[in-house]
């Protein structure tokens, strides 16, 4: 059934007549009156059809009326309202904007629509974990590089000797009893004296070495032989002359 906005009005015409006939007599002829004439010509507007409906891009309903030849109208609805009206004429399309719809009306009566689009906000950078502080290093100690001495004895003046025991350097430190030093004896230096004490690093061949410990010319001249383990491995007595 094709529905026109012209149908709608005759309807309303004819329901008028119907209401003229049920009149009184007395009202029927003072409703005679010289004569209307016909009709008015119907406009291009009272001929509309309904075309189709067509479903825009946020759930709105347009419906498209076919207004005559190029002619067509949209009448777009939001929740049952009637919120604009669309019409394309001399081949021209029509558009229309609502709280961000975007419809067009084409001339051959088709509908296009599009929603903006709401750009999305910036992602927020995410913060950087605050890297947590480092315990400083404990600086490293130095090792008692002090080496240990192989032996350590108490000569016959009273001093003390040290022995460090080796095939290519051989030493032997030599301090007072309060721990003063006295001298150092190695290959390049194997001699020290000290109150009139004499005291010789010997090289007794094959890589070992000995202390010789020499008094005083007034007491003699006797002399004490050590090894590098401390042990008393010879004595001298010097002769006494008349």
């Amino acid at each position: 059934m094709r529905v026109t906005r012209r149908s709608a009005r005759t309807a309303a015409v004819a329901t008028g007549a119907v209401a003229a006939l049920l009149l009184p007599a007395a009202g029927a002829f003072a409703a005679d009156g010289p004569d209307q004439g016909p009709d008015p010509t119907p406009t291009s507007s009272d001929e509309s059809v309904l075309w189709r409906n067509v479903d825009l891009a946020d759930g709105s309903l347009a419906k498209v009326y076919k207004d005559g030849p190029d002619r067509f109208s949209a009448e777009i609805y939001a929740g049952g309202s009637l919120i604009d009206t669309l019409v394309s004429t001399d081949g021209q399309p029509a558009y229309g904007q609502n709280n961000g719809l975007h419809v067009v009306l084409r001339p051959d009566g088709t509908v296009r629509s599009w929603v903006e689009t709401t750009p999305k906000p910036a992602p927020k950078p995410e913060p950087k974990p605050t890297p947590k502080p480092q315990p400083k290093p404990h600086p490293h100690q130095k090792k008692n590089t002090v080496r240990a001495a192989d032996a350590r004895i108490t000569l016959p003046d009273g001093n003390v000797a040290k022995f460090f025991a080796s095939q290519s350097r051989p030493r032997v430190e030599l301090t007072q009893k309060n721990g003063a030093p006295i001298g150092s004896l190695d290959l390049e230096h194997p001699t020290a004296a000290h109150h009139g004490w004499t005291y010789k690093l010997v090289d007794a061949g094959k890589h070992h070495y000995k202390l010789a410990a020499i008094d005083t010319p007034k007491q003699g001249a006797n002399s004490w032989v050590y090894d590098f383990q401390g042990r008393l491995v010879e004595k001298y007595v010097a002769q006494k002359t008349a």
